[in-house]
């Protein structure tokens, strides 16, 4: 893999990205534990039903009761391992989706849900075949409203009625810091003398 030069960043901005990606694996790496927790715990419940399969089996060669109680259990073993490995697999193709998602917010976690799994459902259909989760929610999402929050989010300004005081209380002056204080008093002299005193 060919290494870009980084040369143009700043220090700071090095060290941020650092600490962003430091975080990301550090999360990575929770997830995976996780996994590897609920992998161990199917494993030693799988391990448990084979312990009783082979009981079943030595006590029940010749008894049709037992015999049918064996295959059931040998099916729901089976079922459980298909029902994990699907999740299992569920669950790496949603973080490698999420993953493509980037830093977009979406409006809602309906929306979040209903493109990912049209994600899901894309990748499965062979008419796409050798697109990535990345191509399709381009597609997917290319020209639509209604999907991301607004990045520029409105700003709730007083009107041309309301005064310096109605904008600025006596609490909102207590929270605000040196350099908001200093503002305020630049601002407004009047109203900072009041609350200062």
């Amino acid at each position: 893999m060919k290494r870009e030069n980084l040369d143009f960043l700043e220090a700071e901005q090095i060290d941020k990205v650092m600490a962003l990606y430091g975080k990301a694996m550090a999360k990575k790496d929770s997830e995976i534990d996780t996994l590897k927790s609920e992998k161990k715990g199917l494993e030693d419940r799988v391990e448990t039903y084979e312990t009783k399969i082979k009981e079943f089996d030595e006590k029940a060669k010749d008894n049709a009761e037992w015999k049918t109680k064996y295959e059931e259990l040998q099916t729901s073993i089976s079922e459980q391992e298909a029902k994990q490995k699907a999740k299992e697999e569920d669950d790496i193709l949603t973080k490698n989706i999420t993953s493509v998602f980037g830093d977009k917010k979406f409006v809602n976690d309906f929306t979040k849900n209903a493109i990912m799994n049209e994600i899901k459902t894309a990748l499965k259909d062979s008419a796409n075949m050798g697109k990535s989760a990345k191509d399709l929610f381009e597609e997917i999402t290319n020209g639509k409203d209604g999907i991301f929050e607004n990045p520029n989010k409105v700003v709730d300004m007083p009107s041309v009625d309301e005064t310096v005081e109605n904008v600025v209380s006596k609490a909102d002056f207590d929270k605000m810091g040196y350099k908001e204080r200093l503002e305020l008093k630049a601002s407004n002299p009047e109203l900072f003398n009041k609350y200062n005193n």
